[in-house]
């Protein structure tokens, strides 16, 4: 008998990411030019990431995987 795939939703994780862009934008004009800068980064980082399981999981934000 195969075994079922484990089906993990992926959604909350993107929730967050939205989450924590949004809180990082806020914080951007209250702080010092060279920290907007790693601000700006790690905005940046949050979208590559949120693209790569968007790309990950083909747009259903769930993902299967096969139990050990």
């Amino acid at each position: 008998m195969a075994k079922k795939k484990l089906e993990i939703s992926l959604a909350p994780i993107a929730v967050q990411i939205d989450k924590a862009e949004k809180e990082l934008r806020a914080l951007r004009p209250k702080v010092a030019v060279a920290d907007r800068k790693k601000i700006d980064l790690e905005i940046k980082d949050l979208k590559k990431i949120k693209r790569t399981i968007r790309e990950i999981c083909k747009e259903k934000m769930t993902h299967g995987f096969s139990p050990a």
